[in-house]
């Protein structure tokens, strides 16, 4: 693998079902050595991306989900959530923010009423983002 790509992931997780099928995803796929930089977005009401430094009760399950799953000593975690108005954004401005080097994620549900409401937020940052973005599939639907 490309060492330097891997070095640095971002990895968005929405809830604990999706940091327990995003881990599930991830983990035969990860090298020593590599940092996770595990994110959660919440409604944030300013106009910029921000990070919180605390981590809500909601956050720290999602996290601690993520974590009983994957954690490996081999491997360095960075626990990131992030206050913004748009999720694809904050994800787009946490890649310079962390220097995160790919971003990696697991589809969620959203069904068509969302989707038109919110738009894709996985389908954005594809678009959006200046680092490759890598899509596992879900294998827990």
């Amino acid at each position: 693998m490309n060492d330097e790509l891997f070095e640095r992931i971002l990895v968005p997780i929405a809830d604990p079902e999706d940091a327990e099928a995003t881990a599930r995803a991830l983990r035969p796929h990860l090298d020593a050595g590599t940092t996770l930089i595990v994110t959660h977005v919440t409604q944030g009401t300013g106009a910029e991306t921000t990070i919180e430094t605390g981590r809500d009760q909601f956050a720290g399950a999602t996290y601690e989900t993520f974590s009983d799953i994957l954690y490996r000593r081999d491997l360095e975690f960075e626990w990131v959530t992030l206050a913004a108005r748009e999720v694809a954004e904050a994800l787009v401005d946490a890649i310079e923010m962390t220097e995160a080097t790919l971003v990696t994620f697991t589809p969620r549900d959203i069904d068509a009423w969302k989707r038109t409401l919110a738009g894709d937020p996985g389908s954005r940052l594809i678009r959006e983002a200046d680092v490759p973005v890598m899509v596992f599939p879900n294998q827990q639907r």
